[in-house]
């Protein structure tokens, strides 16, 4: 079953998810899996603002386990949801940056976030000391970690980790990209895999599993790189680090005009699926502390 968001809805834990997912303008899958099958360390969050208009997606990976990091987890999505109509994502995180600093968190938590916007096909990246995303660009057929230039090179506190200095700043970058783009967001449990010599599965492997892949479905996708990644370790059980993983395609948005569907999104909200999915993952007791939330 998909995890289907619609306007004013959030999903987002530090549990075990391996679903497909769609939202506006944005269909692919996403994988998250602790070490240890339980609490892990990686927090993922997606959000659809009020009008169904913006999509954002947010992975993060906070150093450690536990109920510590349980509680970065509600942290992050108590923000995220708070914020999920604020259209530029440096807001966002600043004030996420914030609210962790200010409850004296010493953990080491990094993040990436996309936004995007469907009726302009506009895509907005930011890092806080993440690893950069890749982007398919369907016109090249290519594959392209998309690196951040710094705005203020010279400001020590620009896109730090989360938590680490109060008063960071967040950069961004932002393009408009075609109908059958895709993106991926990792974090460092994909790239620091080793295998029996210790070589770690790093960009190289991730750009080699794109290249051959570049033609196949985002689920294809998925797949490829956790199978990749499990090859390369030499087990099913990745119990080196916390894995999480989302490759998302851009796909035709809401139909209709912007403000026809902004002002129909307000006055009655359509009827997702993502509250039957919880239900189905929480039976299977995987994600009972995921979050999925409904202003």
């Amino acid at each position: 079953m998909s995890l289907r968001l619609v306007c004013r809805e959030m999903w987002g834990g530090n549990l075990s998810i391996d679903s497909p997912v769609e939202m506006p303008g944005l269909r692919g899958h996403i994988y998250s899996r602790a070490c240890d099958g339980g609490r892990g360390g990686d927090v993922h969050s997606l959000t659809t603002c009020g009008s169904g208009l913006l999509s954002r997606l947010m992975i993060a990976d906070v150093v450690g386990h536990g109920e510590a990091v349980a509680t970065i987890s509600t942290t992050v999505a108590r923000t995220m949801k708070r914020y999920m109509n604020w259209p530029d994502q440096r807001s966002v995180l600043r004030r996420l940056n914030r609210e962790l600093a200010s409850m004296g968190f010493s953990a080491l938590t990094t993040a990436a976030v996309a936004s995007y916007y469907p009726p302009r096909r506009w895509l907005s990246l930011s890092y806080a000391g993440h690893h950069p995303a890749w982007l398919f660009r369907s016109k090249e057929d290519t594959w392209q970690r998309m690196e951040i230039e710094r705005q203020q090179p010279e400001d020590p506190l620009e896109d730090l980790p989360l938590a680490a200095e109060p008063e960071a700043v967040y950069s961004r970058q932002s393009m408009r990209v075609n109908i059958g783009d895709r993106l991926l967001l990792i974090t460092d449990g994909v790239l620091e895999a080793p295998d029996k010599d210790d070589r770690l599965f790093g960009t190289a492997g991730v750009d080699a599993l794109l290249d051959r892949l570049r033609h196949e479905s985002t689920n294809i996708i998925a797949k490829g790189l956790l199978h990749a990644v499990q090859a390369h370790h030499g087990h099913q059980n990745l119990n080196h680090d916390d894995v999480t993983f989302a490759v998302v395609e851009f796909v035709p948005g809401p139909e209709g005009s912007t403000l026809q569907n902004a002002i129909m999104n307000r006055i009655r909200r359509p009827r997702g699926n993502s509250s039957e999915v919880l239900a189905k993952i929480n039976a299977q007791g995987e994600t009972a502390d995921a979050i999925a939330g409904r202003e």
